[in-house]
């Protein structure tokens, strides 16, 4: 084992010392992660939605108020003809038209209907009509809960004053309209499901979309400095040389694997440090979770590294290869826009990718505040790619041209 952290120690010492590998590493992930988190939208990672509500009675109004606290969407109280015309010209995901006497409805247990205005097809407006669902279900649960509990205590005795009946059920109620809001917004026991692939419904954009898309990109990327080293040790024999020492076959490959996987983990450890505190990316919402991720895609990108300057003799074919691979990775992956908005078969292709795992992964931890249990599935699907590439890498490893 001290053999195999030796190797590891000098190959980071090496990279360390090229000025080269710290633009790549380092200078390179943070302009991009800026430009194209500036370019699909800032910070901000709600979807915009269009308000009009013609009634202004209590389910309406605890329907809107719950809207506002959403994580998915980000509420525009307009008039109606502006929701429509928001929707018309693409300045919202959608549009929710509340009608009059929609809470009179509701307490009358009569049906009540709210419109959603999209453009079909849109996964924004299907994201925003789930959100809305959701809502509007918990606020009519709530009129419904309350008037339930009132009418449990109406046995009022004869002697009760006259007037004062009708009084007293309004303010029960108003009292009992917040506890049972509050009780259904915060159940005491749920179901959560979690596809790989949709980051929990929401489309990724502003920093949540670059931060962890180029970061995965440059992971790749940064392999290339290892790489040609590997291949300039066995062009220049280094590698013979070190079998002449009580280093075994299987240390060499383990320390070369070990050395790109410490460079890649502490270029992740610089990136998501620079995500949370400089581009507000709140990858620390579960840092077990968090951990996880990374050394999936560290181990990822070591294994393919290591394959690649395996397989390939030359600086030039590793180079190429490398850039290559990098950018269809990344582009198939959803690092440089989001999955969501590409075809049914170009999402079936890109989820045969592990990157593409570990993105959603990274993107749910943010957005959602995924756990361990609900990053699992990446974790594993990644660690089995990254060993089928090392047994390639292993079968391929030669110490001579």
């Amino acid at each position: 084992m001290r053999r195999i952290l030796t190797l590891a120690r000098k190959d980071l010492l090496e990279t360390r010392r090229d000025r080269l590998a710290l633009i790549f590493t380092v200078v390179m992930p943070i302009a991009f992660t800026a430009f194209f988190g500036l370019l699909f939208g800032g910070a901000s990672n709600r979807l915009p939605l269009a308000v009009w509500s013609g009634d202004a009675g209590p389910v309406a109004t605890q329907l809107i108020t719950q809207l506002q606290k959403s994580d998915v969407v980000a509420v525009q109280e307009v008039t109606k003809s502006e929701a429509e015309q928001n929707v018309a010209d693409n300045k919202v995901a959608a549009a929710l038209e509340i009608p009059a006497g929609f809470s009179a409805a509701v307490a009358a247990g009569q049906p009540a209907t709210l419109t959603v205005v999209g453009v079909s097809g849109s996964s924004g407006a299907q994201t925003v009509t789930t959100e809305v669902n959701a809502l509007a279900g918990q606020a009519v649960a709530a009129e419904q809960a309350a008037r339930a509990a009132v009418a449990t205590g109406a046995g009022f005795p004869r002697s009760f004053p006259a007037g004062a009946e009708a009084a007293l059920r309004a303010t029960a109620l108003a009292k009992a309209r917040p506890m049972s809001a509050q009780a259904l917004a915060h159940p005491a026991a749920t179901i959560k499901v979690v596809e790989a692939g949709a980051a929990a419904g929401q489309v990724p954009s502003g920093f949540v979309l670059s931060s962890p898309g180029m970061l995965v990109n440059f992971i790749l990327f940064s392999l290339m400095t290892a790489g040609v080293a590997l291949v300039e040790e066995r062009k220049n024999f280094t590698l013979m040389r070190l079998m002449t020492t009580q280093v075994r076959r299987a240390e060499l490959i383990a320390g070369k694997a070990l050395g790109m996987f410490a460079l890649t983990f502490v270029q992740q450890i610089i990136l998501i440090g620079i995500g949370q505190f400089v581009f507000g990316v709140d990858y620390l919402r579960d840092p077990a979770a968090l951990l996880l991720m990374m050394i999936a895609l560290s181990t990822v990108a070591s294994t393919l590294g290591l394959m690649l300057a395996a397989l390939l003799k030359s600086q030039q074919a590793l180079i190429a290869a490398t850039v290559l691979t990098s950018m269809a990775v990344a582009a198939l992956s959803g690092a440089w826009f989001p999955l969501e908005v590409t075809g049914p078969a170009f999402q079936f292709v890109g989820h045969l990718l592990p990157t593409s795992w570990i993105l959603d992964g990274l993107r749910g931890i943010v957005l959602r505040g995924f756990s361990v249990p609900d990053v699992m599935p990446a974790f594993g699907f990644a660690l089995a790619w990254a060993l089928g590439l090392f047994v390639i890498a292993v079968w391929r490893f030669r110490l001579t041209d």
